[in-house]
């Protein structure tokens, strides 16, 4: 559980970076719409709660909650530093973060 509440952080993560205007179009070469924006930010809002929910069932809520803001740390600067030098890297993790999630979450 642990895994999967990091790769819903990088997740949540990875879709607030994307839903800022540099990043997408860094990515997709075009502007962001607001049809593209409001999704990306709703999506990385709902991870980063079951990121939380996560931690919390694995440690309980009261460990789990900080362990949740050690995870945000570790997985805000993993994705700064891939995004640094690989930015599609790093967005591609996002979304390969995303699907495997609920994988790890039934482990």
């Amino acid at each position: 559980m642990t895994i999967a509440a990091f790769c819903l952080a990088y997740a949540g993560f990875a879709a607030l970076c994307l839903a800022m205007d540099r990043h997408y179009e860094d990515f997709f070469d075009r502007a962001i719409t607001s049809r593209h924006r409001v999704p990306l930010r709703w999506f990385g809002a709902l991870a980063l709660t079951l990121s939380l929910w996560a931690a919390a069932q694995a440690y309980g809520w009261s460990y789990g909650v900080i362990e949740w803001i050690g995870m945000l740390a570790l997985a805000g600067l993993a994705l700064i530093w891939i995004l640094t030098y690989r930015p599609r890297v790093a967005l591609g993790l996002g979304a390969g973060c995303a699907v495997a999630a609920p994988v790890f979450a039934m482990m």
